[in-house]
């Protein structure tokens, strides 16, 4: 089988759930081959805001359900998971929208949420929103750099003598300073 024809047919569920594992770098991937047409960006797009989505309500359901027992099971999470909560107490509404821009504490915040006592059906509601929010925004920057690579690509390729030649006299400079700044080697009497 092809490359092209694994992609076709099993792209939508790895992007699925290479997104429930590592979210951007398989969206941003989505996105570029949206871009070349492989997928579609809107169903790109959808399908990444329900894999964030879900993973977000499990992370909710288990602190919710399991949250002191789950802690105890990880202790390494005890210093993060004490920072996530401060910034429920202090955010609210906010964080439990806007999280997944939280490098480092993707997974705590929902574990946080679920065991305070916020409500559960806005925590869900606004999971949604912010989930859709931010595979919009990682989808449609993935496609806008796919984009500029594409055009880079094109500029490189009718200037691609140009650009050997500046490459070439860079190494060839680079080079010289480097000869140049060698240390001389003392001459001994007699020679």
């Amino acid at each position: 089988m092809h490359l092209e024809s694994l992609i076709i047919t099993y792209g939508y569920p790895i992007l699925f759930i290479g997104v429930l594992l590592e979210g951007e770098a398989f969206l941003i991937l989505a996105a570029y081959l949206a871009h070349r047409g492989y997928f579609s960006l809107p169903i790109v797009i959808g399908l990444a805001a329900l894999a964030s989505f879900v993973m977000a309500q499990i992370w909710f359901v288990l602190g919710n359900r399991f949250g002191t027992a789950l802690l105890n099971r990880r202790p390494s999470w005890q210093s993060r998971l004490v920072r996530a909560d401060t910034l429920l107490q202090r955010y609210g509404s906010s964080l439990v929208l806007g999280f997944r821009a939280l490098l480092g504490l993707r997974t705590l915040i929902p574990i946080a949420i679920g065991t305070s006592a916020y409500p559960a059906r806005q925590s869900t509601l606004l999971n949604g929103v912010g989930a859709l929010i931010w595979a919009l925004v990682i989808a449609l920057a993935g496609n806008t750099i796919a984009h500029g690579l594409e055009v880079l690509g094109t500029d490189l390729r009718q200037h691609e003598l140009a650009a050997v030649v500046v490459i070439a006299l860079i190494g060839l400079v680079w080079g010289l300073i480097h000869l140049y700044r060698q240390p001389k080697v003392p001459r001994i009497k007699g020679d």
